[in-house]
This record gives C-alpha cells, structure tokens and sequence, in this order.
C-alpha cells in the first residue's frame, strides 16, 4: 500500500468533493470523496497534493498554501496526510473537473450526511463531526478534534 495525500479545501462554509469514476476495479467506485491520492515515486506528500489537486480540481496550490492537520496510520501499512486548504472567492471559482472523476462539488457537513461516501471517508466524517463541523463552518482547526 502506498502513502497518500489528502486535502480538506473548503470555501463559504463546505468542503470540496469528488463523486469518483463508476469502475469496479478500483477503491470505491462512485462514492463521494475529498481530492487526493497516492504519492508517486520520489515525491513528497505536498508535491503529491498539489498534483493530485491539480489534476482533480483543475486547481494550481502552491506549496505553503496547505496546512498540514496531521498523519494518519492506516491499518499499520501506509500513511495518509490530511491537509487543509482553505480557498478565496477567486480560487473557488477556478474548481472544475480535472481528468478523474465524474463530478466536483462543495458541501455543507449537513449535505455531506446524505452522500454516498467512501468507506474511509464516511467513517472519518462520522468519527471527527464535529472537528470538521469547527474547521469547516468556523475556520478554526483543533488537531485533536480531527483525530490527531
């Protein structure tokens, strides 16, 4: 398994989505999830994350745009950095589908309750609510509300 990158961008109060390909062969296939993936060879989790977003969102990040929330182990066998970015009116504006994915959207943590979300995704959002309802709606991070 490899690490991977994974981003929190939220703009007005919502949080940036993508509804992933309808293909069986890969991870949980049209569910809603946030942009990211794995970090290729030689590349670090922020040049992960800016490709990733890029390539996703249609989005240019530059590297000290993203906070860093924090690691998370899974299962023992890889790592994935949640990162935060939060977007201006001009940069929300610029969101389009990239080259993955069948359709990019912002949610209310309210909207997010009636998606088909990822397995991991939904058991993080249900787990950290409120953490993500404090980042999200305020702009506040508290790390140990998000789990970390």
């Amino acid at each position: 398994m490899k690490n991977s990158a994974t981003a929190l961008i939220t703009y007005n109060k919502k949080i940036l989505m993508l509804l992933r390909d309808n293909k069986p062969e890969i991870p949980d296939p049209n569910c809603w999830q946030l942009i990211g993936g794995q970090l290729e060879s030689n590349e670090t989790p922020i040049e992960a994350l800016i490709r990733e977003v890029r390539e996703e969102s249609n989005l240019e990040i530059k590297k000290n745009e993203p906070i860093l929330i924090g690691e998370i182990n899974f299962l023992g066998k890889k790592k994935i950095f949640l990162y935060w970015i939060k977007l201006s009116k001009e940069k929300a504006r610029e969101v389009k589908l990239g080259n993955e994915g069948q359709e990019i959207a912002f949610f209310s943590i309210k909207e997010l309750e009636k998606l088909n979300l990822g397995l991991n995704t939904s058991n993080y959002f249900k787990k950290f609510k409120k953490g993500l309802k404090n980042i999200v709606e305020n702009e506040v991070m508290d790390k140990k509300a998000l789990g970390f």
